[in-house]
């Protein structure tokens, strides 16, 4: 799922205007060596819930299937946007937001629905010597929470009875 995902936001990114080779998991500290502006993604843990839902049922004349959820699964990504322009992050995080999909069907064919939760703005503030500012870099973030909501199903196939035979009974013997 986490492939899944990265390659979601990797796409989305592209289609807001950043270079597919600036998406990233999170490092430890910011790297100057690394390229901005960029997206550094980490994964929250993920949350189950047992649910056993029944979600299809269909028969043949030999097999009945029934495809169960048994879990929904919330999965929680920091998308950090690091920029050092504040008015092209602004942009981007804009045409990003909009070039995410609703969902998306992973490769078992089960949904999975991305939302946007919520969007906070940082910058560390610049150091002063006295009261005049120093500013050798301006970096400025915008660390977006996104919401991954998708299920973990089973599949049941029952065999029906393909024929049958009824025996005549006996009679008086």
């Amino acid at each position: 799922m986490h492939e899944l995902i990265s390659d979601i936001v990797r796409d989305a990114a592209e289609a807001a205007g950043l270079p597919e080779d600036h998406v990233f998991d999170q490092s430890k500290k910011d790297n100057l060596t690394q390229p901005r502006p960029r997206i550094e993604l980490q994964f929250l843990p993920e949350r189950l819930v047992r649910t056993g839902r029944i979600l299809a049922s269909t028969r043949t004349s030999t097999e009945q299937r029934t495809k169960r959820e048994l879990y929904e699964v919330e999965l929680t990504v920091l998308a950090n946007v690091l920029a050092e322009d504040e008015q092209w992050l602004g942009d981007f995080c804009y045409d990003f937001v909009a070039a995410l999909p609703r969902g998306i069907n992973d490769k078992r064919g089960n949904w999975v629905k991305i939302r946007v939760m919520k969007a906070e703005f940082g910058r560390k503030a610049p150091p002063r010597v006295g009261t005049t500012t120093i500013q050798v870099f301006t970096k400025v973030s915008q660390m977006l929470s996104l919401t991954c909501t998708y299920r973990i199903t089973r599949t049941d196939v029952v065999d029906l009875i393909r024929t049958f035979t009824i025996k005549e009974p006996i009679m008086g013997g």
